[in-house]
């Protein structure tokens, strides 16, 4: 019997991350992975891909094809119309953009849009396909969670019944490297790799927590000079001013978030993060003060999940 293989990737605005395969037993096996430029350094979309897929369909012929993220969007290899929310999995599946290139069925992901919270229209690329790998780990529950995909631009979803309700995006990610790269906040610091490592034990981090904690009217943009004032009176090593920072900014972010939610009747008392470990960890460390439960699942199980998921696949994934 032919081996059932099939392509999924994750291609964004930076980065592009394609892997190969397997199919076996209603589990996925991921074969190999070749990487690429994002989608805003790429101008020929269908020449890239198969630049990096080109060995594999070689080998083993015509596969399907599945990707996710900017590949998506009005600057992408197609503009694909975002899925309204709620949405669960399987209307994200029927709303998938398909076409052939060489020889190949490829679809790609819509995105989500809503209006969020606060009444004002949000959307997401790339990201929908992690949420919907979560969803394929508790698909039978009912529960209302809390999800939080911390990047650049974070975002933060609620689930409920095998569906992404609605979301928001926080711009902190971005913020912190705004400040560090081109504000008065940012003049004079050490390099990243000459400053305090931004770890959730690290001191000045914890302290960054401390006080947007105890203090809710803290905004992060009152806050954020102190970054600079500390350090300039003498209050705050240089060195520890990154993390200082990144401590005030996420704390913020958490505190600030899970009481948006609270205002409008949604009380949780855990949130569950889908990322990269590091910020992840940065993230339940901001939530754990707080007092909130945390759960985590890494950003690449997550996607090849959701990916398999929309290529039918129910049970993912094995690494090798």
């Amino acid at each position: 019997m032919d081996r059932d293989l099939f392509i999924a990737g994750d291609w964004g605005s930076t980065a592009m991350r394609l892997h190969l395969c397997e199919r076996e037993a209603g589990k996925v096996r991921v074969l190999a992975s070749a990487a690429g430029a994002g989608v805003k350094f790429c101008d020929n979309f269908e020449q890239a891909f198969f630049e990096a897929v080109g060995d594999w369909v070689a080998a083993h012929g015509p596969m399907p094809v599945v990707l996710a993220g900017m590949i998506g969007s009005n600057l992408g290899w197609a503009d694909c119309a975002y899925a309204l929310c709620p949405t669960g999995p399987a209307v994200l599946a029927e709303q998938m953009h398909r076409f052939s290139a060489r020889g190949l069925e490829i679809a790609i992901a819509p995105g989500l849009r809503c209006t969020n919270l606060f009444g004002l229209p949000d959307v997401m690329r790339g990201e929908e396909v992690q949420l919907f790998g979560l969803l394929s780990l508790i698909e039978t529950s009912t529960e209302r969670m809390l999800v939080c995909l911390p990047g650049t631009h974070a975002k933060w979803a609620v689930v409920e019944d095998g569906t992404v309700q609605s979301f928001f995006t926080s711009m902190q990610g971005e913020t912190f490297e705004i400040l560090l790269a081109h504000s008065l906040v940012g003049r004079g610091l050490p390099s990243a790799a000459a400053s305090l490592p931004i770890e959730p034990t690290t001191p000045a981090f914890r302290d960054g927590l401390s006080h947007v904690r105890g203090d809710p009217t803290l905004a992060s943009e009152l806050a954020a000079f102190s970054a600079r004032s500390r350090v300039v009176t003498g209050d705050l090593p240089a060195e520890a001013a990154r993390a200082y920072l990144s401590g005030l900014l996420i704390g913020a972010e958490v505190r600030d978030a899970v009481a948006a939610h609270r205002t409008r009747g949604y009380a949780f008392d855990a949130i569950t993060l889908v990322g990269a470990q590091p910020l992840m960890e940065l993230y339940g460390a901001a939530a754990e003060a707080l007092g909130l439960k945390v759960r985590m699942l890494p950003a690449h199980d997550a996607s090849i999940r959701g990916l398999a998921a929309l290529a039918g696949v129910r049970e993912p994934t094995d690494r090798p």
